[in-house]
């Protein structure tokens, strides 16, 4: 990806686990259905865009509500204002396979209560708070593909990632043996079962 055509305030994104070891575990080329929840200024969004939808077939569903700071407490929050989502929407607009993306500007949790379809990707960097994100990845689950993966930021490391391990641990739990560990640091990537 080339950061420098998109425009971004913070570089979280190029600093994660997912930006420098994703094309490691998945092929570009294959057909991928891609759900991201919480998409920020479109960072990971393009990189999937450029990097993860060359087969003819291949989407990605973008799901974030962009409520302003003090909406929903978190990292990510604090930075959300008007333009974010305009950042969001002119970023994706220059990504190679932008005319493969969706956008809904909702809660995940009003998004899932309407999907229809099943994905082979799934990254998870909503809302932080334990009621969110046990619902974000309980409904992940339900609607991943067999072999599909589900990629969570925020697993390991301070607060809120101490937070995240302990609400994703305690979820992953009620599904022990369904799934297994690819990736584990401060993201936790898993394959389903």
């Amino acid at each position: 990806m080339s950061e420098f055509k998109y425009k971004y305030t913070q570089s979280w994104f190029l600093d994660s686990e997912i930006y420098r070891y994703l094309l490691k575990v998945c092929n570009g080329n294959l057909k991928y259905n891609i759900l991201e929840i919480g998409c920020f200024e479109g960072l990971s969004s393009v990189f999937f865009s450029d990097n993860m939808l060359n087969h003819e077939l291949s989407t990605l569903t973008c799901v974030d509500p962009y409520f302003k700071s003090g909406s929903v407490e978190g990292i990510t929050s604090k930075y959300v204002n008007d333009e974010v989502k305009e950042t969001f929407l002119e970023n994706i607009k220059k990504s190679k396979n932008f005319k493969k993306i969706q956008f809904h500007n909702m809660m995940s949790d009003t998004f899932f209560s309407n999907n229809q379809i099943t994905f082979d990707f799934i990254y998870i960097d909503g809302c932080h708070d334990p009621p969110y994100l046990t619902r974000d990845l309980i409904n992940s689950f339900k609607f991943l593909n067999h072999n599909g993966i589900i990629w969570l930021d925020d697993y390991g490391g301070g607060n809120p990632g101490a937070m995240c391990k302990d609400t994703i641990d305690k979820c992953l739990n009620l599904y022990k043996g369904k799934y297994t560990i690819i990736h584990k640091g401060y993201q936790l990537a898993i394959r389903k079962i």
